[in-house]
């Protein structure tokens, strides 16, 4: 990428939160600070900065070594111009930061600009999460402080996941769901002064240090929710889970790694019970039958290091393991997908077979 010199590179790596370090040779890339006090939206803008400064730069390898100084008066308010209606340009169809975390709400003030993260700069705030979070499809964080009159500092930090499986599936997994419901959002769990929820494509925490100001973080936690898209439904991978005897709040999804085995993938999971036990019904999708049937192949291959397995008549074929670390374990393969049970016993064959045919009618 070719930058024009009239471009200065640390003054814009200052707007986005980047700290420039100096070098021999001037300012360079240095480390991400948390909040930023310039104007930096989106991606979609930093995107559409790009392709100004390249359109620029590319226009003006296009003249002569030595044009008329009036052209180039010209092509330079031109890219002012354009500078200044990127903003506007980017902010279309979308919400801004302000519409979301906006400077008040009702008798909060935000007590400094909203600070946002990508993929590439997340782990400045969260550290090691981060990794965790950005599987999950992370679009981007909008944080932001709000205070209400003396009282301590409220964080509300507001994760665009891309789409409401995304958020349900970030939500179940870093909610603290041993915490009461909370009415808030599609599903929200709280404890103290931490409120967590989920609803359309966001997954929202709203937090603060005094378990005094519980009321007040809720009540600030639904003037945000009431501003943000309704959840058009659920997750359709639920439905490849029965229904019977599930226990409520404990479906899960992870995309990656499910169990520590990289072969089992999207997996969604929950808890179910069968007579005095709880037992995890489990299934994995994949992209072609094919894939599915090796995965299962890869698992039994790995499991069988340790112990033997045995036949499970189920599916379009399965195993057995009753060594496994988490207790006995049984796996079938239905088409492009995996299904399986922990706490496996002979009173977990109705729940087995009913996944079964979930998965036969996807």
């Amino acid at each position: 990428m070719f930058w024009p010199e009239f471009f200065d590179i640390g003054a814009v790596e200052q707007m986005r939160g980047v700290a420039p370090e100096r070098g021999p040779y001037g300012p360079r890339r240095g480390a991400r600070v948390r909040r930023i006090s310039g104007w930096w939206p989106s991606q979609a803008t930093s995107t559409l900065f790009r392709q100004i400064f390249a359109a620029a730069w590319e226009g003006r390898r296009a003249v002569s070594a030595h044009p008329p100084r009036a052209t180039w008066v010209s092509a330079a308010r031109r890219v002012v111009v354009a500078v200044l209606l990127a903003p506007a340009l980017a902010g279309c169809g979308s919400s801004s930061d302000d519409d979301l975390l906006p400077p008040e709400r009702g008798e909060w003030r935000r007590t400094e600009a909203v600070a946002r993260y990508t993929s590439e700069n997340l782990y400045d705030y969260i550290d090691g999460s981060a990794p965790f979070v950005i599987s999950f499809g992370f679009q981007s964080l909008a944080t932001a402080d709000y205070r209400r009159g003396e009282e301590a500092v409220t964080t509300v930090d507001l994760y665009d996941m891309g789409s409401a499986d995304n958020a349900f599936a970030l939500f179940r997994n870093m909610a603290n769901l041993e915490a009461e419901p909370v009415e808030v959002g599609t599903e929200g769990a709280g404890a103290e002064a931490r409120i967590e929820f989920w609803q359309g494509p966001y997954y929202v925490v709203v937090s603060n240090p005094s378990p005094e100001e519980s009321e007040h973080v809720l009540a600030l936690a639904r003037d945000v929710a009431a501003s943000l898209p309704a959840t058009q439904a659920w997750p359709a991978y639920l439905g490849l889970l029965p229904e019977a005897d599930r226990v409520p709040r404990s479906e899960k999804y992870l995309p990656g790694s499910f169990l520590g085995y990289a072969c089992l993938k999207r997996t969604v999971s929950a808890r179910y019970t069968c007579g005095d036990a709880e037992v995890t019904l489990f299934a994995c999708r994949y992209d072609t039958p094919q894939a599915a049937a090796q995965a299962l192949d890869a698992f039994k291959a790995q499991l069988e290091k340790k112990a033997p397995t045995k036949p499970l008549a189920c599916g379009d074929g399965g195993f057995v393991a009753e060594k496994f670390i988490l207790g006995p374990l049984a796996v079938f393969h239905r088409s492009r997908h995996l299904g399986g049970i922990i706490g496996y016993a002979e009173n977990a064959a109705d729940l087995l077979a009913a996944l079964d045919g979930n998965l036969a009618q996807r």
